[in-house]
């Protein structure tokens, strides 16, 4: 989204917490690989995503999510290639546009139009896609189609098809819901029901699926997805309640529910509930790293990124928001680095 399009939406910052360093979550050895690869990749992906400047911002604006996207995923895969980093990176700006027409920051859409809508994605994985149309759905939908249009001829991609659709299916579903709540169409859910709404509309298991299509090991099948569901949901609930933790202040103005808000209902004190909440993650971390330590041998590389996709994106979101990173930070911060 341009700037102007929503300036409450990319002004908000939440006071609460303190500054920390943004890439506390990288490896101090691997910062300069790390940074370079994504500054590499950036271009790549920005042009895939330049015929949609309505929805995707340029990487200059600070409503743009272009740089931190794709630094999201060399930082999760440093020894992956730079076009393997620029179509992870376009997928994680994607899903952020998924994510803003989900809560109405583009467009006004009802819960009905967001099932919809993921429905259109996950045709386009079988094969039944129709024509985008225009507006920022428009945009969505033809973003997506060129994407799965390079990704889907990756060798490891083919396998994984159907489990994707399946996640945008469900992704889709949590997200109407999330919108029924954030509407007053429904009561507020108790902490438990919402968190494992929310499992979901982060998005990390979605984008995983593609993770493991283009990074797992060949040959590619659906049972490996299976071995890495269970860490994968434990990774993504890490991921929504750190996302939840940056986003509070912002989404009590929005009327939209969030585990620190719930609590807060429920009679806690604000800084209370993000106690709560982040003794919550550091449980759930600890799982999650107990079951990627499970993982078979073939899945460790997967494993890895998981580690590292969860510990960069943490300790990202303690520090500032993912938008208004611009390229010309990523390109500040590979030079301070060596990269």
């Amino acid at each position: 989204m341009s700037d102007s399009a929503s300036p409450a939406y990319f002004g908000i910052r939440n006071t609460l917490l303190k500054q920390s360093d943004q890439l506390a979550g990288v490896p101090e050895p691997d910062r300069a690989a790390v940074l370079g690869n994504a500054l590499e990749a950036v271009p790549v992906a920005a042009g895939f995503l330049r015929p949609y400047s309505a929805l995707f911002a340029d990487g200059d604006s600070s409503a743009s999510r272009l740089a931190f996207s794709c630094l999201s995923a060399a930082a999760t895969f440093p020894q992956a290639g730079r076009d393997e980093v620029a179509e992870l990176g376009t997928l994680t700006a994607i899903l952020f546009g998924l994510d803003d027409i989900a809560d109405n920051i583009a467009g006004s859409w009802s819960p009905d139009d967001i099932v919809r809508i993921f429905g259109l994605l996950s045709a386009v994985l079988r094969g039944q896609a129709a024509e985008p149309g225009e507006g920022p759905v428009g945009e969505a939908l033809s973003a997506w189609r060129d994407w799965w249009t390079r990704i889907g001829a990756h060798p490891g991609m083919a396998a994984y098809a159907p489990v994707l659709a399946e996640q945008l299916d469900l992704a889709g579903a949590a997200m109407a819901r999330e919108r029924v709540w954030a509407e007053g169409r429904e009561p507020w859910p108790d902490y438990a029901t919402y968190v494992d709404n929310g499992t979901q509309t982060i998005l990390y298991r979605t984008w995983w699926v593609a993770g493991l299509g283009v990074r797992g090991p060949e040959p590619a099948h659906d049972r490996r997805w299976r071995a890495v569901l269970p860490a994968t949901h434990l990774g993504a609930t890490c991921m929504r309640l750190a996302n939840d933790i940056r986003t509070f202040e912002r989404e009590r103005g929005e009327g939209k529910p969030n585990s620190v808000l719930i609590l807060e209902r429920a009679g806690t004190d604000t800084e209370a509930a993000v106690a709560r909440v982040a003794a919550h993650i550091a449980e759930l971390n600890a799982r999650f790293l107990d079951a990627l330590a499970e993982l078979p041998p073939e899945l460790a590389g997967i494993a890895e990124g998981q580690r590292r996709s969860v510990s960069f994106n943490g300790a990202w979101y303690l520090a500032r928001d993912t938008h208004a990173y611009t390229v010309r930070e990523l390109t500040g911060d590979a030079g301070a680095h060596g990269g």
